[in-house]
């Protein structure tokens, strides 16, 4: 996938981002950990770099989720 400069920084960001708000599970009920986790890996095999998450996605847990050994990925995370 195609990567683009974000500003005037050297940072490399790719036009799709993976958005993790529904990985914080309180507003979305019934997504389990290991579903996120799959949707984070299918995304960044199909050449996703580029993580959206915060601090206020289920009080943490969207972050939490993006320690776990099996989510983690090579890329930016944008918070």
């Amino acid at each position: 996938m195609e990567k683009r400069r974000l500003g005037n920084s050297d940072i490399e960001i790719t036009p799709i981002i993976m958005g993790t708000w529904q990985a914080g599970k309180r507003f979305w009920v019934g997504i389990e950990d290991a579903e996120t986790v799959k949707a984070i890996r299918a995304a960044y095999d199909a050449g996703i770099t580029t993580v959206d998450t915060a601090e206020v996605y289920g009080d943490g847990h969207s972050e939490q989720i993006l320690t776990l050994p099996t989510a983690r990925i090579r890329g930016i995370l944008a918070s």
